[in-house]
Order: C-alpha cells, then sequence, then structure tokens
C-alpha cells in the first residue's frame, strides 16, 4: 500500500526557525522543506527540495539559501551511484556517502533511520554528505544510529562527539529532538495526541498488587465476541452479536469494560431502535470495607444506569443490586479461559424467584 502524501511543521527553539515540510510519495519520495526565521543570527530562508527512492535512498539533493548572502547547491548520484555537481562532475571525497544531513532541518535524520530499519538494539555507523548551513559547505561526517526502542533512535556524530535521542512516529519522521526541534501538529495529529493522552492516562497495562488478592476479574481482561440473547416482557426473544472489552484502569485499581450490542460492525439505523440496545461501560473496584466489588453500568443509549455489588461464590462471579425497588441478579458461570455465560435476571417478590432477562455467551478474541 502506497504511503498517503504528508505534510509536517517543526518549530525550532535552538536557531528560533519555522520549517514546513510536504513528503509525496509516488513511484518516488519527493520532499520540499521550506525554512524560514532568524537562525545562527541571521535572518534566513532556506528551500531545500529531495529525491529519494523506495528504499529511502538519497538521490538528489537541492539548497537554495537566501540571506546577507545567497548561494545554491545541486548535487545528485550518476548512474554509478557517485555523487556528482550540477556539472555532472564526480566529487570523490563523498564516495562512501549514504545519506546526507542538513543542519538547519530535523528531516534528514529519517533518511538513515528508515533506510537502514535497524532491530532494537542495533547501531549502525554511516557516512553522511553534512551540509554545514549557514554556510556553503558540504563535507563527509561519521554518524551513527542505534534503535533504542519505542520509537527512539540515539544520534552520535563521530567526529563532535554530539549525541542525541530522537522520538520518531510510525513512518519514521521526528516528533521531538531534545532541545532542538519539536514538531507542531495539525489538528487532526493534535486530536490524536489527546486520545493517545486520555487512553494512556487511563488504561493500565496490570492489575494494581493492591487489590491482587481480591481480583476476580483478571481472566476478564482482553475482547470477547458475544452472542446476545434478550427476553422481552411480551415473550419476544432478540438475538444479537455484540462485543465486550475489559481493561485495567486507574493504575489498576479497578476494572472497566465497554460493551457493544449490536457489535459495531453490524449498527445499523434500524437495528439501533430495538430494544436492549447496548453501547456502555461499567467501572468495577473493590471496597475494603464490605469485601465486596462496586459494580457501576452506564448505558447512554437507553439512559440506564445500574449499581450492584459482586463477589465470587464457588465458580461463579454473582452481582446483586436494585431496579426499581426490584432486586437483580448478574451472573458469570460457567466460566474457562476462553469463554462464559453471563445471565441477567430480576426478582420480584424479594428474592424467591428470578425471572430470566438475558443471557450472553462470550468467547475470547
Amino acid at each position: 500500500m502506497q504511503a498517503q502524501d504528508k505534510i509536517i511543521v517543526w518549530k525550532s527553539t535552538y536557531v528560533n526557525t519555522t520549517e514546513f515540510t510536504t513528503i509525496k510519495f509516488n513511484d518516488k519520495i519527493e520532499v520540499n522543506g521550506q525554512i524560514t526565521g532568524q537562525g545562527l543570527g541571521k535572518l534566513l530562508n532556506v528551500n531545500y527540495q529531495l529525491d529519494i527512492n523506495k528504499k529511502w535512498e538519497i538521490q538528489a539533493v537541492k539548497i537554495d539559501f537566501q540571506s546577507d548572502s545567497s548561494f545554491s547547491i545541486h548535487l545528485h548520484k550518476n548512474k554509478d551511484k557517485k555523487w556528482v555537481n550540477e556539472n555532472g562532475e564526480i566529487i570523490s571525497k563523498l564516495n562512501n556517502c549514504t545519506d546526507i544531513d542538513i543542519t538547519l532541518t530535523p528531516f534528514t535524520n529519517t533518511l538513515p533511520i528508515n533506510r537502514l530499519n535497524l532491530a532494537i538494539g542495533e547501531s549502525k555507523e554511516i557516512e553522511v554528505v553534512y551540509f554545514d548551513l549557514p554556510t556553503r559547505n558540504f563535507n563527509p561526517s561519521k554518524q551513527r544510529y542505534t534503535n533504542l526502542g519505542n520509537g527512539v533512535y540515539k544520534y552520535e556524530n563521530l567526529a563532535s562527539g554530539f549525541t542525541a535521542n530522537l522520538k520518531v512516529d510510525s513512518q519514521g519522521f521526528v516528533l521531538d529532538y531534545p532541545g532542538i526541534w519539536h514538531r507542531v501538529f495539525s489538528e487532526q495529529e493534535a486530536s490524536a495526541r489527546q486520545r493517545e493522552g486520555f487512553a494512556s492516562s487511563l488504561i493500565s497495562n496490570k492489575s494494581s498488587d493492591e487489590i491482587a488478592e481480591n481480583n476476580i476479574y483478571d481472566w476478564l481482561i482482553g475482547s470477547w465476541n458475544v452472542e446476545a440473547v434478550d427476553y422481552l416482557e411480551n415473550n419476544e426473544i432478540i438475538k444479537s452479536q455484540g462485543e465486550w472489552h475489559f481493561a485495567n484502569v486507574l493504575e489498576g485499581r479497578a476494572v472497566q469494560d465497554v460493551w457493544i450490542s449490536p457489535k459495531r460492525s453490524l449498527r445499523t439505523d434500524n437495528n439501533l431502535k430495538q430494544p436492549r440496545n447496548r453501547y456502555g461501560s461499567t467501572i468495577r473496584y473493590y471496597d475494603n470495607e464490605t469485601k465486596k466489588w462496586c459494580i457501576n453500568w452506564f448505558n447512554p443509549v437507553s439512559n440506564a444506569t445500574n449499581k450492584l455489588y459482586g463477589w465470587k461464590e464457588g465458580d461463579k462471579l454473582i452481582h446483586e443490586g436494585k431496579e426499581n425497588g426490584d432486586i437483580i441478579r448478574w451472573t458469570f458461570e460457567d466460566i474457562t479461559e476462553n469463554s462464559f455465560h453471563w445471565k441477567g435476571e430480576i426478582s420480584k417478590d424479594n428474592g424467591k424467584t428470578f425471572e430470566l432477562q438475558a443471557e450472553f455467551f462470550g468467547t475470547k478474541k
């Protein structure tokens, strides 16, 4: 699948510049960057164009620099993969240079990151064409990249000893170059970061040690396919396919689920009008005083809310509460590693008898 064209904006507090760059993916990758600001003690405007093949190998670079002095640099690789100038003259000092590094942009870090495709923990030394703006000088420079994992790459200039840990996105484009550049996000990207921030602050990787001995829901963590069967008062039976997702939340001190029926892929205007439509969530947390779990269910689709208390009884999980004065009971039974049977019941005679309202048959995704 061809990557989508991209627009990136970087701000630099170190050199007080802003960069607006477009990346177009066709038979090759075309990059156009414009850098403006007061960089390195002078007002400047820099335009650069890069031609890159699909292996992220640089093929050509053109730099137009405008300030109190102006100049252009145009280099490309010939058919023998040798660097040549605009007159076709081979620049032999660059023969070992596989990549480029332009001082005023973090984009050129993407070239070795994507070309090398390093495994986590792997390092590679390379030689690059180093463009030392605001001068027109360019020379070979030895560098090293190391994949530290989690989208972080260690960059080292082997001549100067300068190092930086670069945070990049899933496509290898720099998000943060500490102390020098940071990415300015589009509205869409900012919204995605907001969602990511909310999810990461809510969801926990594991259950808290504080509730470990009393956690009766750890087996539920994950996603489940569910066949839902609802029994209405007029003896009508409604069957639907649902999805149920569980996660540890709030530093692992609680368990939250999202229960959707019909599942998202089957939700249409017609079936959303039927009874027992659910797109809601439950928060479960352990109460040290009652030694039971507090269960709070919210279903905005039907304005339903329920509060119950849960505990383990034999090989079942029992939950009981009140609804309009009647006792309601929700039970997980027939529990295995990959399946369960859930029953929802109501008693209108203070617990003497119970009537089945719904049952769900879950299988682990």
